[in-house]
């Protein structure tokens, strides 16, 4: 569009919607919305075609429902000054007639939900429309993606349950929308009350989604109304179009969207449509709907430059701006394009009047006469991001507008302008500049019609040396940003910046050359190992085809001998198969046999429970069976002593056999003398010796006769003591299940004492991590202890008595000593001496009767008083019970 058609666009649009606000517009859709429901305007022309009663002077007038449908609610919630509000409101009131008062069915036009294919495209009017009002860099998630939150949901059976896609989808179907799909999300808790909506690819799925996102808006349902009433109470659907922040949204909708879309602006988009449509979007009646890119090209610059009065100015304007258009933000990378528009920046450069005239660089446009008002003592007026927006729409795409404020009075009413630093920005700043001179609202005219200028109007142009030199705000922020240079100085740059990228290039290429030649030189040499290891190929494929065949006959027999085998199994099978079936009637009587022994069995369990009555009787029996016991230990008491009579007697007549033995003895060597001294015996000698015979005889008979009753009493003794050995056993056993609180107790022979280890342990570590030490160290030790192969114990010669001693010069008794102290070391050779002298050969762990006041073994008799002393509290207690 040309900038000062555009201009004049611009603000007979405004004066249209003057006289009209959003409350009034509000009232006047219902009272359009009215007039329709009575029949005032025409809106279906036959069986299946409506026309639009609001565009009489449209090229189509036969709408399909879906078409119309459309058309009308694009255009009533088109943003922008493009349509006025009478307009807008007219179509939405037409859009409400057509949704709610003419009811038509799936096969009259509307898609039914059996039908779900591809919709109708849009009509170019209608595209036109939708793009009219984005800039061309903003962001979409592609395909075209709606977001619907604040969708019922019912808790059931521990979930939240809600709407189907098919059900939500149906109802955007009927509205017009066109989605390819609505997907509900679903966490951990069930339906999420959110769903996203798929559009279609391309123009005709943007046209549906941005109708999809006005039409909620318009209901004040959008994404502002969602995010301002966030906290509060909502009711209602609200639904927009995704964008980046969605797309980069960390909850489950940006989660799914990053599933299904991707990030693309305005332009990519464009670029797509354009290199797979070739559509020209301002003429819909031409007979050539598709053009190749360059064409299509070729076409609106013709039509933009064209002298024939056939064009008006806004048809012109708007083909020269869909050149400009393709020239600057489709990526395409058609020489005749990239010519034609080089060529029109070139032609703007070389047209400037002076080439030598100071601008400020990067190029910067003024706008002057900003519309302010006083708030709170301060001035303020539009943001740049809006006159940006303006200047972006009429086709000068400036980078940035800065608008300049007084620290004091707030806006100055006026901006800066900021253009690419390119030949294309400066185009742009041309055309800028030119706009506004040709609608008299250039520098010149902002200096010298003073008192002619309307507050609403804007003056603009490029910024120069008196403005960067001016002492004003403006002077000053351009001071700031830029700095003035000349076009034959930018040139000159741009030619040395030329001729060294020139000159890397040319060193880039000589080096590539080099690098292609050793490259080659690699290749020739690959290739000749390629063909060597070609031939060794060739030689192992034949040697494994060799191999596979010995493999595969070798397999055929292995098949062969498998299938034998199974054979085999199979007859094997069957036999146990029969075997199975013998004895499973073999179980049959084995089971009713169980049967018989089941009851048997009961039997048995009855007379088992009168045999525990028996038992119950039995363990009366032994209570007084225990109280005899008590009795029998007091009287192996007096046995005891009887036996200790018994064996002093025995003591006594041993040694009177011993003298026996020594008096025949005696009786012996006198009666040799006798027989040596010979005839020289007189007889009173023979009579002495016939004398000591018979003595010594009768003394031979008593020696008999005591060693046989010594036989009898060691045998006697040898079982008493096994007897006794026997009690003291059980009576360690029987002491070891009574508390006794008493000094005679029992003690676990080679027990190592855990005091003195923990003592040692504490003075080295602090609280439960001592314990832990010490009790490890004491483990330690018991197992040294029962190691039969670790024996530090000597045999030494104690007044000629062999005695065994403990070795204190074995190697881990000192290392002991050493590291942990005397007690430590006490302990472990008192658990020694107790495990040599009790237990030996085990080396295990013995438990013995023991005399804890006096540090020795205690005896059976004390042993004996302590049983006797805790029955008789046992038998105290059970009477007083």
């Amino acid at each position: 569009m040309g900038s000062w058609d555009a201009s004049i666009w611009y603000t007979h649009s405004s004066e249209e919607e003057a006289d009209i606000n959003e409350f009034e517009a509000k009232n006047y859709e219902d009272q359009t919305y009215e007039e329709l429901k009575n029949g005032k305007h025409q809106v279906k022309r036959s069986g299946r075609a409506y026309m639009c009663p609001y565009c009489p002077d449209k090229s189509k007038q036969d709408f399909q429902y879906q078409d119309i449908l459309q058309h009308a609610t694009a255009i009533g919630n088109i943003p922008g000054p493009k349509r006025t509000a009478r307009d807008k409101a007219n179509h939405l009131a037409l859009a409400r007639y057509l949704e709610t008062d003419i009811p038509v069915t799936a096969s009259a036009g509307r898609p039914g939900p059996s039908k779900p294919g591809p919709s109708k495209p849009p009509s170019n009017d209608l595209v036109g429309d939708v793009l009219a009002g984005h800039d061309h860099r903003e962001t979409f998630v592609c395909p075209f993606i709606g977001v619907v939150v604040n969708i019922p949901t019912d808790f059931q059976d521990g979930r939240y349950v809600g709407e189907s896609g098919s059900e939500t989808r149906d109802q955007l179907v009927k509205r017009g929308f066109n989605p390819i799909r609505v997907q509900p999300l679903w966490n951990s808790r069930g339906h999420s009350g959110t769903a996203i909506v798929v559009f279609n690819w391309g123009l005709s799925g943007f046209a549906d989604a941005m109708r999809f996102e006005w039409a909620y808006a318009a209901y004040h349902h959008g994404k502002k109304n969602w995010l301002a009433k966030n906290g509060k109470e909502k009711s209602g659907l609200y639904a927009w179009v995704a964008r980046a922040e969605d797309y980069n949204s960390f909850n489950i909708v940006g989660e799914n969207i990053r599933k299904v879309g991707e990030l693309r602006t305005i332009s990519d988009i464009m670029g797509e449509e354009a290199r797979s449509t070739h559509l020209c979007p301002y003429c819909p009646t031409t007979r050539k709907r598709n053009f190749v890119f360059k064409d299509l090209y070729q076409h609106a610059r013709s039509i933009g430059d064209c002298n024939s009065k056939r064009r008006s100015l806004r048809d012109k304007a708007n083909h020269l701006a869909l050149a400009k258009y393709l020239g600057m933000h489709l990526v395409t990378f058609d020489p005749v394009v990239d010519d034609h528009y080089q060529d029109d920046e070139k032609a703007e450069v070389d047209d400037h009047d002076d080439h030598d005239e100071k601008l400020v660089w990067p190029w910067i446009g003024i706008i002057m006469n900003i519309p302010t008002e006083l708030k709170d003592g301060r001035y303020v007026g539009e943001s740049g991001s809006k006159l940006r927006d303006q200047l972006t729409i009429r086709g000068f795409n400036p980078t940035r507008v800065r608008t300049l404020w007084d620290l004091t009075l707030g806006h100055s009413g006026s901006a800066i302008v900021e253009f690419r630093k390119d030949w294309a920005g400066f185009t742009n700043a041309v055309s800028f500049e030119k706009a506004y001179e040709a609608n008299r609202r250039g520098k010149s005219d902002w200096l010298t019609e003073k008192e002619k200028r309307s507050p609403d109007d804007l003056y603009g142009w490029i910024a120069r040396a008196e403005d960067y030199n001016s002492d004003d705000i403006i002077g000053e922020w351009l001071r700031k940003i830029g700095d003035l240079r000349t076009i034959s100085d930018v040139m000159e740059e741009e030619v040395r910046k030329t001729n060294k990228l020139v000159d890397n290039l040319t060193n880039a290429i000589e080096k590539k050359k080099r690098d292609l030649l050793e490259i080659e030189s690699k290749f020739e040499e690959t290739e000749s190992c390629l063909q060597k290891l070609i031939l060794e190929k060739d030689s192992v494929h034949k040697a494994y085809n060799a191999e596979m065949k010995k493999i595969e006959s070798g397999t055929r027999d292995h098949f062969q001998k498998i299938f034998k085998d199974h054979e085999k199994l199979k007859f094997q099978l069957e036999i146990q198969k029969r075997d199975l079936q013998l004895r499973g009637q073999e179980l049959m009587k084995r089971e009713t046999h169980n049967e018989i022994e089941r009851k048997k069995l009961t039997e048995e369990l009855e007379q088992n429970a009168v045999r525990n009555c028996s038992l119950q009787a039995a363990a009366k029996k032994q209570r007084k069976t225990d109280e005899n016991m008590m009795k029998l230990a007091e009287e192996q008491k007096k046995e005891k002593e009887r036996l200790h009579n018994r064996i002093i007697q025995l003591e006594i007549q041993l040694d009177a056999k011993q003298a026996v033995q020594l008096e025949i003895e005696q009786l012996r060597g006198k009666l040799n003398i006798v027989k040596h001294m010979g005839d020289e015996c007189d007889l009173e000698v023979l009579n002495h010796v016939e004398m000591l015979l018979r003595a010594m005889r009768e003394k031979e008979r008593e020696l008999e006769e005591l060693e046989s009753l010594n036989q009898t009493l060691i045998v006697q003794e040898h079982k008493t003591n096994e007897e006794l050995q026997d009690a003291r056993k059980e009576m360690v056993n029987g002491l070891k299940e009574v508390p006794i609180h008493s000094h005679i107790g029992i003690k676990r022979m080679g027990e190592l004492d855990r005091k003195p280890f923990l003592e040692a342990m504490k003075r080295r570590y602090n609280g439960a991590d001592a314990d832990e030490r010490a009790t490890e160290l004491c483990s330690l030790w018991e197992e040294y202890l029962r190691d039969p192969e670790w024996y530090p114990i000597k045999v030494v010669n104690v007044n000629g008595n062999y005695e065994s001693v403990i070795n204190e010069d074995d190697e881990k008794l000192r290392d002991l000593k050493e590291n942990y102290g005397d007690e430590v070391h006490n302990a472990v050779i008192r658990a020694l001496r107790e495990v040599n002298e009790y237990n030996p050969s085990g080396r295990y762990l013995v438990s013995e009767l023991w005399n804890y006041n006096d540090g020795r073994r205690g005896s059976l008799k004390e042993g004996a008083e302590i049983l006797l002393m805790q029955w008789r509290l046992n038998k105290r207690k059970r009477e007083m019970d």
